[in-house]
């Protein structure tokens, strides 16, 4: 696992226990929750978390 994984999952669980869901953007479902960590959203320069 890379140290940029590392961070993400460590980032994710942070995340969700402040009750933000996490979602991948491809599954990106707006209704989900009020608080949405979007993962791998497309920019002209790359993929971003």
């Amino acid at each position: 696992m890379t140290p940029e994984a590392k961070a993400r999952e460590k980032i994710d669980e942070l995340l969700a226990a402040a009750g933000w869901a996490i979602q991948d953007y491809r599954a990106f479902n707006p209704s989900a929750a009020r608080g949405i960590a979007l993962r791998e959203v497309p920019l002209e320069s790359g993929r971003c978390d």
